[in-house]
């Protein structure tokens, strides 16, 4: 429970505040009076309200304002549009009453609510906020409604409490948007919203359903450190970056999103996580799900939330960091897992790898298999003999025995994890597993049959190796026999025997 809110008080307890006295309320109606509108004659609140225009400022601080007072403050500053048009306002610490008739109006001027109280529910449907507007720390008794509204420059929730439902469908803000440290004690929905630029939902707190359907934003949707009481679905979502790092999900999470990069490093799901992604770079280091968890990539575009036109067609996925992570059963279909850091990963043998998942790989030697058109062997990006070198207990740790083993253990775990789906993939971690324990091998002995093994036959792993070098002994057996028959053959016996000098009968007498 936030420390805002009191588990013992009820909502009217924490929303309501007392007016202060006349002569020290914080409310200014005009210079003349000496008491704000709430405390006006009848007299003097009708010479208040003449002189209130359209788009004129109006300054309640502290004032326990009615709903007769408000209604009459709005008519006041109604224009020809129909629409209320306030200036510069300020309802900083103001109680305003229950269902507040505060929509359709246009505050031209910046505004604040801060630490604003409404007894009950408050309606900002289709309402205009040209400038800077801030509610931080305000309190919403009842359902609140910002649908359609609009927010030309930032917009501050910070640390509002929100006791009921909270509705933001079809906002727009043009600016950022920052909820941060708010509390959402009851529903909160955002569906179609866009935001201009970063939505800052940081350490928020969502104690009911939570919905972010067909959202657009600029830049960053950040949900770092927040926490959700129930069920998350994150999308149909457009973002430049999205960031669920330390966010803790008490139901399940499905995330479907188009963004270059998704951070949930640390992220906590105490059920099944789903994410269905285009273009990310996605981050689970640390990640811990109580079940399983999923991520695919998603071929197809959304619909009704338009991607930017600069980014790839192809929407791959690309996973760069598994370690730490946990799940009773962890599925990655189809996604890039060449950079992808593994050294760590809890569950290894839950891993499932399907798909045309791609993996780095080593350098080619010398000894080149003709049916693997001349590409090495699947490594991890763990692995020092891969392309970029990574070592498998962290940056800068040396390849010690113990992360030895750690790494070999997990190029095993990973291939049984890919022996039902591709059985070459799984022939190169096991390939790969041999080869780190050929190469941390402390015995001599042992070492030498292993570079035996690696070099006659891959470990049994490779058949043209094995192929090539049996025919070369069968060559070499074939020329061997051919020159001892050789030597056994008439022909070679008769050009071996003495022939007799022409002039032998010469000499004779």
């Amino acid at each position: 429970m936030s420390p805002l809110v009191s588990p013992s008080a009820s909502p009217t307890a924490l929303l309501w505040t007392r007016c202060a006295a006349v002569d020290g309320c914080a409310g200014r109606a005009d210079d003349r009076f000496r008491a704000c509108p709430a405390h006006l004659r009848p007299d003097q609140l009708e010479r208040f309200l003449r002189g209130l225009r359209p788009g004129g400022d109006l300054d309640l601080r502290g004032a326990t304002v009615s709903a007769g007072l408000l209604a009459a403050v709005l008519d006041a500053v109604t224009g020809p549009d129909g629409r209320p048009h306030l200036g510069r306002t300020r309802l900083d610490g103001a109680v305003l009453p229950s269902h507040a008739p505060l929509r359709n109006a246009c505050f031209e001027g910046d505004s604040s609510f801060d630490g604003a109280a409404f007894v009950g529910g408050a309606s900002f449907f289709d309402v205009r906020f040209l400038g800077h507007v801030s509610f931080r720390g305000a309190r919403f008794a009842g359902n609140v409604s910002f649908h359609d509204a609009r927010f030309g420059r930032h917009a501050s929730f910070d640390e509002t409490v929100f006791a009921g439902d909270a509705l933001f469908g079809e906002a727009a803000w043009n600016a950022d948007a920052s909820f941060a440290h708010a509390v959402f004690i009851g529903a909160a929905c955002f569906d179609r919203a866009r935001f201009g630029r970063d939505a800052l939902m940081q350490a928020a707190c969502f104690g009911g359903a939570v919905s972010f359907r067909r959202v657009r934003v600029a830049r960053q949707a950040r949900f770092d450190r927040a926490r959700f009481r129930h069920d998350l679905w994150l999308g149909p979502l457009v973002a430049e970056r999205l960031t669920l790092a330390n966010a803790t999900a008490h139901g399940g999470l499905r995330v479907d999103a188009a963004a270059r990069e998704l951070t949930a490093r640390a992220v906590t799901v105490r059920g099944a996580a789903d994410f269905r992604l285009r273009h990310a770079d996605i981050d689970l280091e640390d990640a811990s799900f109580d079940g399983s968890a999923a991520v695919r990539p998603l071929a197809h575009r959304f619909q009704y939330v338009p991607e930017p036109e600069s980014w790839p067609g192809d929407g791959a996925v690309r996973v760069t960091s598994l370690r730490g992570a946990t799940a009773e059963r962890l599925d990655l279909a189809d996604v890039d897992l060449s950079a992808c850091r593994f050294a760590g990963l809890r569950r290894a043998g839950s891993l499932r790898i399907t798909g045309g998942c791609s993996f780095a790989t080593a350098p080619r030697g010398r000894w080149w298999n003709p049916w693997r058109n001349g590409r090495g062997h699947a490594v991890l990006a763990d692995d020092p003999s891969g392309p970029s070198g990574g070592r498998p207990g962290g940056p800068g740790e040396p390849f010690t025995r113990t992360s030895a083993d750690r790494l070999e253990a997990l190029y095993r775990q990973l291939a049984r994890a890919t022996a039902g789906s591709d059985a070459g993939l799984a022939r190169d971690f096991r390939y790969s597993a041999l080869e780190i324990r050929r190469h941390a091998e402390p015995d001599q002995w042992r070492r030498m049959l292993l570079h035996l093994l690696w070099v006659t036959c891959g470990y049994g792993l490779r058949a043209g190796r094995a192929f090539l070098w049996l025919a070369l002994v069968a060559v070499l057996l074939l020329c061997l026999v051919t020159v001892v028959r050789g030597g056994r053959s008439p022909a070679a016996a008769q050009q071996r025997a003495p022939h007799p000098s022409p002039y032998s009968d010469l000499r004779s007498p």
